[in-house]
């Protein structure tokens, strides 16, 4: 008798907004002749990294994120460097990772995938040793990370009026970057550290990003003013950034980040604290990402 894998899918009830999550039942029933199924409800942050953990010592083939961003973050931060499996479902708010590898919001075709089994060996991004699969941030988008959902509303609309209430406040900065062919400054309002293309709901901020080629896209904005807001904004939806007179945007696999001051971090949408100095670097295709 042949053993069948285990696949445990941690769901985050919390993530996104409206999206009602999948059922145990349901997903029991589509595996039931390919797979063991668990699934494991997270109560509050941390939760998925020590389900998924615990789901490496329990030999599991294949752990799934059920949720945004954070979700996948935690849950591959735990499985980086192993030979599991990490699947995701979108229900999170924007997206980005499961946007970027268009992976499908319709359940039945996302679980397919899964199914399939099919895979990619993808990047992960140490910023100051903590990891990034898509996009982080230094600066203003960090800032409003750090925001962000603290009133108890969360979603894409959510985050444009915030966006739009701290935009003339928030300030530029002067940063130095250092890496193997020498140092240069500039002035910035964010910095994206790009490993995928967007931060999601399809705000692509580094459109040349691959997520397996063992580089970090740096993509540094400089502040313009609120009449300029909305052609910038258009240019990231239609994926024409690079176009823009307030963007510059280079590739490395190691460099270091100074600043004048401490400035907000976020991890793929998670506020990640304070620091003047970040250590960046590639650890190249150390996650087996399910892919379609």
């Amino acid at each position: 008798m042949t053993t069948q894998p285990k696949i445990l899918f941690v769901i985050n009830p919390a993530s996104g907004t409206t999206n009602a999550k999948p059922g145990a039942e349901k997903l029991k029933v589509f595996f039931q002749e390919h797979a063991h199924v668990e699934v494991a409800v997270t109560l509050k942050s941390g939760d998925a990294t020590a389900y998924s953990t615990q789901a490496i010592a329990e030999g599991f083939e294949t752990v799934v994120a059920v949720g945004g961003d954070g979700t996948v973050n935690e849950i591959a931060s735990a499985l980086n460097g192993t030979n599991i499996k990490m699947g995701i479902l979108p229900f999170g708010s924007g997206n980005g990772l499961a946007r970027h590898h268009h992976i499908p919001f319709n359940l039945q075709q996302a679980l397919q995938i899964i199914r399939q089994g099919k895979y990619i060996m993808h990047d992960a991004v140490s910023i100051n040793d903590k990891l990034s699969f898509n996009v982080s941030g230094i600066g203003f988008d960090a800032h409003v990370a750090h925001l962000f959902g603290k009133d108890g509303r969360r979603g894409f609309t959510g985050y444009v009026n915030l966006v739009m209430k701290e935009f003339n406040n928030y300030k530029e900065s002067e940063i130095e970057i250092s890496h193997e062919h020498g140092k240069s400054n500039h002035f910035m309002f964010l910095t994206a550290l790009a490993n995928a293309s967007q931060f999601g709901n399809n705000a692509i901020i580094a459109p040349n990003a691959l997520t397996h080629d063992g580089k970090v896209d740096l993509a540094l904005v400089k502040k313009m003013n609120s009449l300029q807001l909305p052609l910038f904004f258009a240019r990231a939806f239609f994926g024409k950034i690079t176009g823009s007179s307030h963007y510059t945007a280079m590739q490395f696999n190691r460099f270091t980040i100074r600043s004048e001051k401490a400035l907000p971090l976020h991890l793929d949408g998670e506020p990640a604290g304070y620091s003047d100095t970040f250590q960046v670097k590639v650890q190249q295709g150390s996650l087996k990402l399910l892919i379609p």
